[in-house]
């Protein structure tokens, strides 16, 4: 593989991932809010349509991109000289990083309480 190729699938790897890690940051959670339970009740309500959003976006742009990178791979399978690997893979990387986003975010916020991590991951998606 060429340095621009190398280049290129990790620039994409790496896009994916901090979209996936921002997402994981920023999903408001019953156990990190320190709030009373009308104040927690009345974040989640208000987060809700936000988080659902996101998630749908997340899922969205991580389906688009998976189907694209196997349209890529096809074209490398096809003709491997003029249509390297390289973005194929980096969008495969960069779509499947979307598509897992909201399971990894929803296990990684329900293990926080408020003392610190409970050490107990459940899969709760977020946002469905």
């Amino acid at each position: 593989m060429k340095n621009t190729q190398k280049q290129v699938l990790m620039n994409d790897v790496l896009t994916g991932l901090l979209v996936a890690a921002a997402f994981a940051a920023v999903v408001p959670s019953d156990a990190m809010a320190q709030l009373s339970a009308v104040g927690t009740a009345t974040q989640t309500s208000i987060m809700h349509p936000f988080v659902q959003f996101s998630s749908y976006i997340a899922y969205g742009l991580g389906t688009v991109l998976t189907v694209a990178g196997i349209a890529n791979a096809k074209k490398h399978a096809d003709d491997p000289r003029s249509n390297p690997l390289a973005p194929a893979l980096g969008k495969l990387g960069a779509g499947g990083a979307l598509l897992a986003a909201p399971t990894v975010a929803g296990m990684l916020t329900s293990t926080a309480t408020d003392s610190g991590l409970g050490g107990n991951a459940a899969f709760t998606p977020i946002g469905g």
